[in-house]
This record gives structure tokens, C-alpha cells and sequence, in this order.
């Protein structure tokens, strides 16, 4: 049985061309079927950035970057802050924190400087993204505790980044940094340390589930992992799950799934995006709705015809303008 939303996988013509390249293109994969890690982290850190910095414009805006040491278990990681620039040195802004995107083993600062430093400006937020440790070197649940600690060191913070928190906390994040977003969510609602913080996440084509752990009340609702499993050019069913082998994620454990976590009720408000042609489709699409039924404000966008982390492979098509003007939407639509 296909995915109930499989109209989704086409309907942008011009994503329609690109696809046939990236698909002969193929996945970063070794010549004995490993994930490359060296080939998806210099992808990430050099190509995918220099297409980023040439392709987007300049904020227009003067926007101060720093970058400070956070101290989490074992060591420190780097977190990087954008902060609006302006003459009154007093203003304070809504605070967002930003989870980079990369199956857990890539990704960097680099990554979303450009597009961080463009919200930063545009709507006037401070924002934190954070260089959490990864794999295979740094397994689950290193990730997640990273996260953790970063927004807790974003709140103890807050002057020194010019955020206010009772202006807003949004955290935010693509693909793993989408389900690090999630996970932060759901924990900070359940530690009384956070008092509630967080008012808003952002889920940009979130990593929520593994295939062979779905939840069996939830199989015939997340068919788009196999339907698009040979058929999506920048994910498969089994490059995912080489990915979570990497980490040595438990794809049953309610810190990677939320679909495994006790109840989902009393979660910030969520505004989910969505590519039509990805395989992680139809799990973001099942969290939109479970959020919903749980009383939750959802907002969600669908990009036909789009692969996953699109808006980086080719920032200047229609869809990734639209994304990322549906962003900056979303963003304000998180702070009301």
C-alpha cells in the first residue's frame, strides 16, 4: 500500500530535472557500502556553505557574530550567537536556539551561518547554533545532552546574547538537528528547571523515527520511507539507517523517537516544514497531526516534489525562496 500522501512526491517541475541529476548523482556511500563520513562532513562543511554564502543575500543589517565556549559532559562545544546590531545597546530580543541538520555525523557552524545571520536581521531574534558533538566518534545520547546544555547555557546567558526569554524561546533546528529540536521540546516541558521556557520549535524535515521501530499503530501511516527509499535523492531507507548504526541511536527510546514518549501534550507550539519528495515525509507529517489531536498549535508547510535538505542543494529554485520565506513566517508566527 503506497503512503496516503504520495501526491506530494511530485508537482515542481522545476525540482522534477533536478532530481534526474541528483539521483545519478547518488548517496555518500563507500565502495564496501559504508556511510562516508569524510566525503558528508566535507560536503557539508565546504560545499554545501560556499553555495550558501554565494547564493544568499546580504542581511543589510549589521549582525554581531561571537562564538563562546559552553561546557558540557566531558568538554566544551562551541556556540555560536547572532545578535541584531543597532545603536540602542539596551534593546533585547526573543531568543532562538538552532540545531544543525547532517544524520547526526555532519554538519557544522559553517553550515547555516549565511541563513542564521539573514533571520537574525530580518527577524530581529537573537539566535545560538550549536556545534554539538558528533558521531561515530560521539554516540547517542551525546547529541541530545549537547542540545541540552546549550539551551540551558543560552538561558543562563541571556544578557550577554541581548535575549529575553520572556520575549520568546523558540528551538529549531533541520533533518537530526529537526529531531534534537523535538527532543529538547519535550524534555524541557517535563524538567521543572525550565519552568516551561520554550514557546515555540520550528522542525524543518525532522528525523523523528527509524523503520525497523516504528510503533505498530503507525506502520500503515509511515509508508513514504519505503515508497521513496530508491526513488529520493538525497535519503534512503537504508542510508538512514546506516546513519542511526553510526550514532547507535535506540530507535526505540522516547529521547530519538517522540513517537515513543509518554504523551506529547502541553508541547510548545509547532510549525513543521515538510519535502514532498523525502523519506522522513510522512513521519513529520504523523507528529504534525499527533501534536494537533494533543491540543498543540500546529502550523505545517509541504514542498512538493522537493528532496530532502533541498534548500541547500539548490537555494535559488522556488521552493527553497518560498521555504525560506515560510520560515521567517513561521518564526513570527512562533512569537505571537
Amino acid at each position: 500500500m503506497s503512503s496516503t500522501y504520495s501526491q506530494y512526491t511530485f508537482g515542481d517541475p522545476e525540482w522534477d530535472e533536478i532530481n534526474k541529476f541528483l539521483l545519478a548523482r547518488g548517496l555518500p556511500i563507500t565502495e564496501d557500502g559504508a556511510v562516508n563520513v569524510e566525503g558528508m562532513r566535507n560536503e557539508m562543511g565546504s560545499v554545501v556553505t560556499t553555495i550558501m554564502k554565494n547564493s544568499l543575500q546580504d542581511p543589510g543589517r549589521r549582525v554581531s557574530v561571537r562564538d563562546h565556549q559552553g561546557a558540557v559532559d566531558g568538554g566544551t562545544i562551541v556556540i555560536r550567537s547572532y545578535t541584531p546590531a543597532g545603536s540602542d545597546q539596551t534593546e533585547t530580543f526573543p531568543l532562538m536556539v538552532w540545531y544543525h541538520g547532517g544524520g547526526f555525523v555532519a554538519g557544522e557552524l559553517e553550515t547555516d551561518d549565511a541563513d542564521l545571520k539573514l533571520l537574525a536581521a530580518s527577524e530581529n531574534i537573537s539566535i545560538v547554533s550549536v556545534d554539538y558533538r558528533l558521531a561515530p566518534e560521539h554516540v547517542f545520547p551525546v547529541q541530545i545532552n549537547d542540545s541540552l546544555a546549550a539551551l540551558k547555557w543560552s538561558i543562563a546567558n541571556a544578557p550577554l546574547l541581548r535575549a529575553d526569554p520572556n520575549k520568546g524561546v523558540i528551538v529549531a533546528g533541520v533533518s537530526a538537528g529537526g529531531n534534537l529540536a523535538a527532543q529538547v521540546a519535550i524534555h524541557a516541558r517535563d524538567d521543572p528547571s525550565f519552568a516551561n521556557i520554550i514557546t515555540g520549535q520550528l522542525l524543518e524535515m525532522p528525523w523523528l523515527a527509524e523503520a525497523s521501530a516504528y510503533p505498530s499503530r503507525f506502520k500503515e501511516q509511515l509508508r513514504s520511507v519505503e515508497d521513496l527509499s530508491s526513488n529520493s535523492p538525497m535519503l534512503s531507507k537504508d542510508f538512514i539507517r546506516k546513519l542511526g548504526d553510526l550514532t547507535k541511536l535506540d530507535y526505540a527510546s522516547p529521547r530519538f523517537s517522540p513517537f515513543y514518549v509518554h504523551s506529547i501534550q502541553d508541547l510548545p507550539k509547532t510549525f513543521i516544514q515538510i519535502a514532498g519528495r523525502d523519506p522522513l515525509r510522512d513521519e513529520a507529517i504523523l507528529y504534525g497531526q499527533m501534536l494537533k489531536e494533543a491540543g498543540v498549535p500546529v502550523r505545517t508547510e509541504i514542498y512538493p516534489g522537493c528532496p530532502h535538505a533541498f534548500h541547500y542543494v539548490r537555494p535559488s529554485t522556488a521552493a527553497a525562496l518560498k521555504f525560506r520565506k515560510d520560515t521567517a513566517e513561521g518564526i513570527r508566527w512562533l512569537l505571537q
